[in-house]
Protein backbone atom coordinates (compact mmCIF):
# COMPACT_ATOMS: atom_id res chain seq x y z
CA UNK A 1 0.00 0.00 0.00
CA UNK A 2 2.78 2.44 0.89
CA UNK A 3 5.29 1.15 -1.68
CA UNK A 4 7.96 -0.27 0.67
CA UNK A 5 9.51 -3.54 -0.48
CA UNK A 6 10.78 -4.89 2.86
CA UNK A 7 9.51 -4.70 6.43
CA UNK A 8 12.96 -3.49 7.58
CA UNK A 9 12.28 -0.21 5.77
CA UNK A 10 9.35 0.48 8.12
CA UNK A 11 9.90 -1.40 11.41
CA UNK A 12 11.27 0.78 14.19
CA UNK A 13 10.48 4.03 12.41
CA UNK A 14 7.84 6.64 13.33
CA UNK A 15 4.27 6.34 12.03
CA UNK A 16 4.68 9.92 10.84
CA UNK A 17 6.58 8.73 7.76
CA UNK A 18 3.32 7.21 6.43
CA UNK A 19 1.25 10.41 6.56
CA UNK A 20 1.74 13.81 4.88
CA UNK A 21 2.95 16.49 7.28
CA UNK A 22 -0.09 18.71 6.76
CA UNK A 23 -2.45 15.96 8.00
CA UNK A 24 -0.49 14.59 10.99
CA UNK A 25 -2.04 17.16 13.34
CA UNK A 26 -5.44 15.52 12.80
CA UNK A 27 -4.11 12.28 14.27
CA UNK A 28 -2.75 14.00 17.39
CA UNK A 29 -5.77 16.32 17.66
CA UNK A 30 -8.62 13.86 16.96
CA UNK A 31 -7.45 10.25 16.99
CA UNK A 32 -5.22 10.22 20.08
CA UNK A 33 -7.76 11.88 22.42
CA UNK A 34 -10.45 9.44 21.21
CA UNK A 35 -8.16 6.50 21.96
CA UNK A 36 -7.63 7.76 25.51
CA UNK A 37 -11.33 8.46 26.05
CA UNK A 38 -13.22 5.56 24.43
CA UNK A 39 -10.46 3.14 23.34
CA UNK A 40 -11.01 3.31 19.55
CA UNK A 41 -11.07 5.70 16.60
CA UNK A 42 -12.22 5.27 12.99
CA UNK A 43 -11.66 7.84 10.27
CA UNK A 44 -10.38 8.64 6.80
CA UNK A 45 -6.84 9.96 6.35
CA UNK A 46 -4.59 10.73 3.40
CA UNK A 47 -1.56 8.42 3.36
CA UNK A 48 1.87 9.06 1.88
CA UNK A 49 3.22 6.58 -0.69
CA UNK A 50 6.97 6.06 -0.83
CA UNK A 51 7.06 7.84 -4.21
CA UNK A 52 5.40 10.90 -2.64
CA UNK A 53 1.92 10.37 -4.07
CA UNK A 54 -1.14 10.62 -1.83
CA UNK A 55 -3.44 7.64 -1.19
CA UNK A 56 -6.85 7.76 0.51
CA UNK A 57 -7.09 5.43 3.49
CA UNK A 58 -9.64 4.34 6.04
CA UNK A 59 -7.92 3.92 9.43
CA UNK A 60 -9.20 2.03 12.50
CA UNK A 61 -7.28 2.35 15.80
CA UNK A 62 -7.87 0.23 18.92
CA UNK A 63 -6.17 0.80 22.29
CA UNK A 64 -4.74 -2.31 24.00
CA UNK A 65 -3.63 -2.83 27.62
CA UNK A 66 -0.18 -1.41 28.26
CA UNK A 67 -0.82 1.58 25.95
CA UNK A 68 -0.18 -0.49 22.81
CA UNK A 69 -2.27 0.33 19.75
CA UNK A 70 -3.55 -1.83 16.90
CA UNK A 71 -3.81 0.12 13.63
CA UNK A 72 -5.78 -1.34 10.70
CA UNK A 73 -5.39 0.58 7.44
CA UNK A 74 -7.45 0.00 4.28
CA UNK A 75 -6.77 1.56 0.88
CA UNK A 76 -10.08 3.35 0.43
CA UNK A 77 -8.95 4.72 -2.95
CA UNK A 78 -9.07 1.32 -4.61
CA UNK A 79 -11.15 -0.98 -2.43
CA UNK A 80 -13.97 0.70 -0.52
CA UNK A 81 -15.84 3.92 -0.36
CA UNK A 82 -15.68 5.43 3.14
CA UNK A 83 -19.34 4.74 3.96
CA UNK A 84 -19.04 1.11 2.83
CA UNK A 85 -15.96 0.60 4.97
CA UNK A 86 -17.64 2.19 7.98
CA UNK A 87 -20.56 -0.21 7.54
CA UNK A 88 -18.14 -3.13 7.19
CA UNK A 89 -16.33 -2.23 10.40
CA UNK A 90 -19.65 -1.72 12.22
CA UNK A 91 -20.90 -5.10 11.01
CA UNK A 92 -17.74 -7.00 12.02
CA UNK A 93 -17.66 -5.64 15.57
CA UNK A 94 -19.19 -8.03 18.12
CA UNK A 95 -19.43 -5.20 20.63
CA UNK A 96 -22.24 -2.66 20.46
CA UNK A 97 -21.40 0.58 18.61
CA UNK A 98 -23.74 3.54 18.33
CA UNK A 99 -23.99 7.17 17.31
CA UNK A 100 -26.71 9.12 19.13
CA UNK A 101 -27.68 12.73 19.54
CA UNK A 102 -26.94 14.41 22.85
CA UNK A 103 -30.42 13.60 24.16
CA UNK A 104 -29.60 9.90 23.78
CA UNK A 105 -31.67 9.24 20.65
CA UNK A 106 -29.97 6.48 18.61
CA UNK A 107 -29.15 7.52 15.02
CA UNK A 108 -26.73 4.81 13.88
CA UNK A 109 -25.93 1.41 15.37
CA UNK A 110 -24.35 -1.89 14.39
CA UNK A 111 -25.97 -5.37 14.13
CA UNK A 112 -24.66 -6.33 17.60
CA UNK A 113 -27.58 -4.34 19.09
CA UNK A 114 -30.08 -6.76 17.55
CA UNK A 115 -27.88 -9.79 18.24
CA UNK A 116 -27.41 -9.04 21.93
CA UNK A 117 -30.73 -7.38 22.84
CA UNK A 118 -33.03 -9.21 20.42
CA UNK A 119 -34.81 -6.14 19.03
CA UNK A 120 -35.48 -5.53 15.34
CA UNK A 121 -33.60 -2.55 13.84
CA UNK A 122 -36.80 -0.49 13.55
CA UNK A 123 -37.33 -0.96 17.31
CA UNK A 124 -33.91 0.64 17.96
CA UNK A 125 -33.46 3.41 15.39
CA UNK A 126 -34.60 6.86 16.62
CA UNK A 127 -35.37 5.49 20.09
CA UNK A 128 -33.68 6.76 23.25
CA UNK A 129 -30.93 4.64 24.77
CA UNK A 130 -32.73 5.07 28.11
CA UNK A 131 -35.68 3.02 26.80
CA UNK A 132 -33.43 -0.06 26.83
CA UNK A 133 -31.79 0.61 30.21
CA UNK A 134 -32.95 -1.34 33.27
CA UNK A 135 -35.27 0.89 35.36
CA UNK A 136 -32.95 0.74 38.37
CA UNK A 137 -30.04 2.06 36.26
CA UNK A 138 -31.79 4.85 34.34
CA UNK A 139 -30.98 7.70 36.73
CA UNK A 140 -27.33 6.63 36.75
CA UNK A 141 -27.22 6.44 32.93
CA UNK A 142 -29.05 9.77 32.60
CA UNK A 143 -26.29 11.38 34.70
CA UNK A 144 -23.73 10.03 32.23
CA UNK A 145 -25.68 11.56 29.32
CA UNK A 146 -25.61 14.93 31.09
CA UNK A 147 -21.82 14.72 31.32
CA UNK A 148 -21.60 13.88 27.63
CA UNK A 149 -23.77 16.88 26.69
CA UNK A 150 -21.22 19.04 28.48
CA UNK A 151 -18.42 17.53 26.40
CA UNK A 152 -16.99 15.36 29.17
CA UNK A 153 -16.11 11.77 28.10
CA UNK A 154 -17.15 8.82 30.23
CA UNK A 155 -14.99 5.72 30.41
CA UNK A 156 -15.83 2.26 31.67
CA UNK A 157 -19.21 2.57 33.34
CA UNK A 158 -21.45 -0.47 33.69
CA UNK A 159 -25.24 -0.66 33.50
CA UNK A 160 -27.96 -3.21 32.72
CA UNK A 161 -29.76 -3.23 29.37
CA UNK A 162 -33.10 -5.00 28.96
CA UNK A 163 -33.51 -7.59 26.20
CA UNK A 164 -36.68 -8.21 24.20
CA UNK A 165 -37.16 -11.52 26.04
CA UNK A 166 -37.41 -9.71 29.39
CA UNK A 167 -33.97 -10.60 30.76
CA UNK A 168 -31.09 -8.12 31.08
CA UNK A 169 -27.41 -7.92 30.16
CA UNK A 170 -24.59 -6.14 31.95
CA UNK A 171 -22.71 -3.87 29.53
CA UNK A 172 -19.46 -1.96 30.02
CA UNK A 173 -19.67 1.38 28.17
CA UNK A 174 -17.19 3.97 26.93
CA UNK A 175 -18.46 7.14 25.28
CA UNK A 176 -17.35 10.56 24.07
CA UNK A 177 -19.25 13.42 22.51
CA UNK A 178 -19.01 16.24 20.01
CA UNK A 179 -21.40 18.86 21.47
CA UNK A 180 -20.92 21.15 18.47
CA UNK A 181 -22.26 18.41 16.19
CA UNK A 182 -24.89 17.34 18.76
CA UNK A 183 -23.49 13.79 18.63
CA UNK A 184 -22.45 11.07 21.10
CA UNK A 185 -20.21 8.15 20.08
CA UNK A 186 -20.46 5.06 22.29
CA UNK A 187 -19.18 1.49 22.42
CA UNK A 188 -20.15 -1.30 24.80
CA UNK A 189 -19.19 -4.92 25.38
CA UNK A 190 -21.13 -7.62 27.17
CA UNK A 191 -19.75 -8.34 30.67
CA UNK A 192 -22.72 -10.39 31.90
CA UNK A 193 -20.65 -13.56 32.40
CA UNK A 194 -18.01 -11.52 34.21
CA UNK A 195 -20.58 -9.99 36.54
CA UNK A 196 -22.13 -13.38 37.28
CA UNK A 197 -18.72 -14.88 38.04
CA UNK A 198 -17.86 -11.89 40.21
CA UNK A 199 -21.16 -12.20 42.10
CA UNK A 200 -20.62 -15.91 42.64
CA UNK A 201 -17.11 -15.37 44.02
CA UNK A 202 -18.23 -12.54 46.28
CA UNK A 203 -21.27 -14.44 47.54
CA UNK A 204 -19.31 -17.63 48.22
CA UNK A 205 -16.49 -15.97 50.12
CA UNK A 206 -18.71 -13.54 51.99
CA UNK A 207 -20.33 -16.51 53.76
CA UNK A 208 -17.07 -16.87 55.68
CA UNK A 209 -17.45 -13.41 57.22
CA UNK A 210 -19.17 -13.49 60.61
CA UNK A 211 -20.69 -10.02 60.88
CA UNK A 212 -22.78 -7.82 58.66
CA UNK A 213 -20.12 -5.13 58.85
CA UNK A 214 -17.42 -7.54 57.66
CA UNK A 215 -19.64 -8.68 54.79
CA UNK A 216 -20.29 -5.11 53.66
CA UNK A 217 -16.60 -4.17 53.79
CA UNK A 218 -15.59 -7.38 52.05
CA UNK A 219 -18.18 -7.05 49.28
CA UNK A 220 -17.10 -3.49 48.51
CA UNK A 221 -13.39 -4.30 48.33
CA UNK A 222 -13.75 -7.67 46.58
CA UNK A 223 -16.03 -6.17 43.94
CA UNK A 224 -13.50 -3.38 43.28
CA UNK A 225 -10.40 -5.60 43.26
CA UNK A 226 -11.89 -8.37 41.09
CA UNK A 227 -13.71 -6.19 38.54
CA UNK A 228 -10.56 -4.71 36.97
CA UNK A 229 -8.70 -8.00 36.27
CA UNK A 230 -11.90 -9.64 35.01
CA UNK A 231 -12.48 -6.72 32.65
CA UNK A 232 -8.87 -6.99 31.40
CA UNK A 233 -9.33 -10.71 30.70
CA UNK A 234 -12.57 -9.99 28.84
CA UNK A 235 -10.99 -7.26 26.70
CA UNK A 236 -7.91 -9.31 25.81
CA UNK A 237 -9.97 -12.41 24.95
CA UNK A 238 -12.36 -10.36 22.76
CA UNK A 239 -9.44 -8.83 20.85
CA UNK A 240 -7.99 -12.30 20.27
CA UNK A 241 -11.35 -13.67 19.19
CA UNK A 242 -12.26 -10.83 16.84
CA UNK A 243 -8.86 -9.89 15.38
CA UNK A 244 -6.65 -13.00 15.75
CA UNK A 245 -5.79 -13.20 12.06
CA UNK A 246 -4.82 -9.52 11.82
CA UNK A 247 -2.69 -9.34 14.99
CA UNK A 248 1.10 -9.67 14.76
CA UNK A 249 2.59 -12.63 16.61
CA UNK A 250 4.24 -10.56 19.36
CA UNK A 251 0.93 -8.89 20.25
CA UNK A 252 -0.85 -12.26 20.38
CA UNK A 253 1.83 -13.54 22.77
CA UNK A 254 1.50 -10.34 24.81
CA UNK A 255 -2.29 -10.73 25.13
CA UNK A 256 -2.05 -14.41 26.10
CA UNK A 257 0.62 -13.48 28.65
CA UNK A 258 -1.63 -10.77 30.10
CA UNK A 259 -4.52 -13.24 30.46
CA UNK A 260 -2.37 -15.88 32.15
CA UNK A 261 -0.72 -13.38 34.49
CA UNK A 262 -4.08 -11.87 35.49
CA UNK A 263 -5.56 -15.32 36.16
CA UNK A 264 -2.59 -16.23 38.38
CA UNK A 265 -3.00 -13.00 40.35
CA UNK A 266 -6.75 -13.54 40.74
CA UNK A 267 -6.23 -17.15 41.85
CA UNK A 268 -3.78 -15.99 44.52
CA UNK A 269 -6.22 -13.30 45.67
CA UNK A 270 -9.14 -15.73 45.88
CA UNK A 271 -7.01 -18.30 47.75
CA UNK A 272 -6.10 -15.65 50.32
CA UNK A 273 -9.72 -14.61 50.76
CA UNK A 274 -10.88 -18.21 51.20
CA UNK A 275 -8.11 -18.92 53.70
CA UNK A 276 -9.00 -15.83 55.74
CA UNK A 277 -12.64 -16.89 55.91
CA UNK A 278 -11.78 -20.50 56.79
CA UNK A 279 -9.46 -19.41 59.61
CA UNK A 280 -12.18 -17.27 61.15
CA UNK A 281 -14.66 -20.17 60.90
CA UNK A 282 -12.20 -22.59 62.58
CA UNK A 283 -11.89 -24.75 59.45
CA UNK A 284 -8.07 -24.73 59.21
CA UNK A 285 -6.24 -27.65 60.84
CA UNK A 286 -2.72 -27.55 62.25
CA UNK A 287 -0.54 -30.26 60.63
CA UNK A 288 3.07 -29.97 61.82
CA UNK A 289 5.98 -31.75 60.13
CA UNK A 290 9.64 -31.97 61.12
CA UNK A 291 12.36 -29.86 59.50
CA UNK A 292 15.68 -31.47 60.38
CA UNK A 293 18.50 -29.72 58.50
CA UNK A 294 19.57 -26.22 57.55
CA UNK A 295 19.29 -27.15 53.86
CA UNK A 296 15.69 -28.29 54.33
CA UNK A 297 15.01 -25.14 56.34
CA UNK A 298 16.31 -22.89 53.55
CA UNK A 299 14.18 -24.74 50.97
CA UNK A 300 11.16 -24.29 53.27
CA UNK A 301 11.77 -20.52 53.36
CA UNK A 302 12.28 -20.18 49.59
CA UNK A 303 9.20 -22.28 48.78
CA UNK A 304 7.14 -20.23 51.24
CA UNK A 305 8.10 -16.94 49.56
CA UNK A 306 7.34 -18.38 46.07
CA UNK A 307 8.14 -15.01 44.46
CA UNK A 308 11.74 -14.97 43.23
CA UNK A 309 13.15 -11.47 43.41
CA UNK A 310 16.64 -10.02 43.59
CA UNK A 311 15.30 -7.68 46.28
CA UNK A 312 14.70 -10.54 48.76
CA UNK A 313 17.73 -11.27 50.99
CA UNK A 314 17.56 -14.49 53.06
CA UNK A 315 19.90 -14.96 56.02
CA UNK A 316 19.86 -18.04 58.29
CA UNK A 317 21.68 -17.10 61.48
CA UNK A 318 21.42 -20.42 63.32
CA UNK A 319 19.87 -23.88 63.00
CA UNK A 320 20.05 -25.94 66.16
CA UNK A 321 18.37 -29.33 65.85
CA UNK A 322 14.84 -30.06 64.66
CA UNK A 323 11.77 -27.82 64.44
CA UNK A 324 8.10 -28.69 63.83
CA UNK A 325 6.11 -26.40 61.52
CA UNK A 326 2.97 -26.61 59.44
CA UNK A 327 4.45 -25.88 56.03
CA UNK A 328 1.26 -24.39 54.56
CA UNK A 329 0.64 -22.10 57.54
CA UNK A 330 4.31 -21.09 57.68
CA UNK A 331 4.07 -20.15 53.98
CA UNK A 332 1.06 -17.91 54.71
CA UNK A 333 2.99 -16.11 57.45
CA UNK A 334 6.23 -15.52 55.56
CA UNK A 335 4.77 -14.88 52.10
CA UNK A 336 2.35 -12.19 53.28
CA UNK A 337 5.03 -10.37 55.27
CA UNK A 338 7.51 -10.44 52.37
CA UNK A 339 4.90 -9.37 49.78
CA UNK A 340 3.91 -6.48 52.05
CA UNK A 341 7.54 -5.40 52.26
CA UNK A 342 8.00 -5.53 48.48
CA UNK A 343 4.71 -3.73 47.81
CA UNK A 344 5.33 -0.77 50.11
CA UNK A 345 9.11 -0.38 49.70
CA UNK A 346 10.49 1.63 46.79
CA UNK A 347 12.58 -0.40 44.34
CA UNK A 348 15.36 -1.42 44.55
CA UNK A 349 15.25 -1.35 48.39
CA UNK A 350 15.75 -4.93 49.69
CA UNK A 351 13.49 -6.92 52.00
CA UNK A 352 15.50 -8.93 54.53
CA UNK A 353 14.39 -12.30 55.94
CA UNK A 354 16.57 -13.27 58.91
CA UNK A 355 15.77 -16.65 60.53
CA UNK A 356 17.05 -18.94 63.26
CA UNK A 357 16.11 -22.18 64.99
CA UNK A 358 17.24 -22.60 68.58
CA UNK A 359 16.13 -25.38 70.93
CA UNK A 360 13.26 -26.32 68.62
CA UNK A 361 11.90 -22.77 68.48
CA UNK A 362 11.68 -20.87 65.21
CA UNK A 363 12.13 -17.11 65.07
CA UNK A 364 12.44 -14.89 62.04
CA UNK A 365 12.44 -11.21 61.17
CA UNK A 366 11.15 -9.51 58.01
CA UNK A 367 12.58 -6.01 57.57
CA UNK A 368 11.78 -3.50 54.83
CA UNK A 369 12.33 0.17 53.99
CA UNK A 370 8.69 0.90 53.25
CA UNK A 371 6.15 3.42 54.51
CA UNK A 372 5.73 1.97 57.99
CA UNK A 373 2.54 2.29 60.04
CA UNK A 374 1.34 5.46 61.82
CA UNK A 375 1.55 5.16 65.61
CA UNK A 376 -2.18 5.62 66.26
CA UNK A 377 -3.07 2.80 63.83
CA UNK A 378 -0.68 0.09 65.00
CA UNK A 379 -3.14 -1.50 67.40
CA UNK A 380 -5.42 -2.34 64.45
CA UNK A 381 -2.65 -3.65 62.22
CA UNK A 382 -3.72 -7.31 62.31
CA UNK A 383 -7.48 -6.73 61.93
CA UNK A 384 -9.26 -8.13 58.87
CA UNK A 385 -9.70 -5.56 56.07
CA UNK A 386 -7.77 -2.86 57.90
CA UNK A 387 -5.48 -0.71 55.76
CA UNK A 388 -3.46 2.12 57.24
CA UNK A 389 -4.09 5.68 56.12
CA UNK A 390 -0.74 6.07 54.34
CA UNK A 391 -1.15 3.31 51.71
CA UNK A 392 -2.49 5.77 49.13
CA UNK A 393 -3.71 4.14 45.90
CA UNK A 394 -1.72 0.91 46.36
CA UNK A 395 -4.23 -1.93 45.74
CA UNK A 396 -5.05 -4.53 48.39
CA UNK A 397 -7.73 -6.03 50.64
CA UNK A 398 -6.15 -5.45 54.05
CA UNK A 399 -5.95 -9.21 54.66
CA UNK A 400 -2.22 -10.01 54.37
CA UNK A 401 -1.26 -9.22 57.97
CA UNK A 402 -4.54 -10.67 59.28
CA UNK A 403 -3.75 -13.99 57.55
CA UNK A 404 -0.14 -13.96 58.75
CA UNK A 405 -1.24 -13.31 62.34
CA UNK A 406 -3.86 -16.10 62.34
CA UNK A 407 -1.43 -18.60 60.80
CA UNK A 408 1.17 -17.74 63.46
CA UNK A 409 -1.41 -18.19 66.23
CA UNK A 410 -2.26 -21.68 64.95
CA UNK A 411 1.41 -22.52 65.63
CA UNK A 412 1.03 -21.17 69.15
CA UNK A 413 3.19 -18.26 68.01
CA UNK A 414 3.00 -14.51 67.75
CA UNK A 415 3.86 -11.62 65.38
CA UNK A 416 4.99 -8.22 66.61
CA UNK A 417 5.45 -5.00 64.63
CA UNK A 418 8.32 -2.61 65.28
CA UNK A 419 9.17 0.63 63.45
CA UNK A 420 12.58 0.21 61.85
CA UNK A 421 15.34 2.65 62.60
CA UNK A 422 16.03 4.68 59.48
CA UNK A 423 12.51 4.09 58.15
CA UNK A 424 10.43 1.08 57.28
CA UNK A 425 8.91 -1.82 59.19
CA UNK A 426 10.30 -4.76 61.18
CA UNK A 427 8.07 -7.77 61.86
CA UNK A 428 9.23 -10.20 64.53
CA UNK A 429 7.72 -13.71 64.35
CA UNK A 430 8.18 -16.36 67.05
CA UNK A 431 6.83 -19.89 66.58
CA UNK A 432 7.65 -21.79 69.80
CA UNK A 433 6.98 -25.24 68.38
CA UNK A 434 8.63 -28.34 69.79
CA UNK A 435 7.51 -31.98 69.66
CA UNK A 436 4.58 -32.69 72.03
CA UNK A 437 4.40 -29.06 73.19
CA UNK A 438 1.80 -27.60 70.77
CA UNK A 439 -0.76 -25.47 72.58
CA UNK A 440 -4.37 -25.25 71.45
CA UNK A 441 -5.32 -21.90 69.96
CA UNK A 442 -7.42 -20.92 72.97
CA UNK A 443 -4.69 -21.67 75.56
Amino acid sequence: MFGYARSEQVLGRSWRMLFPAQFRSRITRDAMPALRQVGFWIGRLPGKHRDGSIITQQVALRLLPGRNVICMVFNATERFAGDDLRDRLFALSQGMLAVADTSGCIKQFNPAWSTLLGYDPEDIRDHSILEFVHPDDRDFTQAKLVKLREGRPTRSFVNRMCTKSGSHLWLNWSASSSPGDNLIFASAHDVTDTKRAESAVVAGIAQSCQTDQQQARFAAMASHELRTPLANIMLASQLLKNHFKELPEHLIEHLFGEIQSTIRDMTSTIDSLLFAGNVDMGRVDFRPAAVSSVQEFEILIRNAISQPSSRIVIIIREFDGEVLVDRALFAHVLRNLVENGLKYSPAPAPVHVIARVRSGRLSFFVADRGIGVPVVERRRLFEAFFRSSNVGSTPGFGLGLFIADRAARLHGGVIRYRPREGGGALFVVRLPMRRNTHREQGD
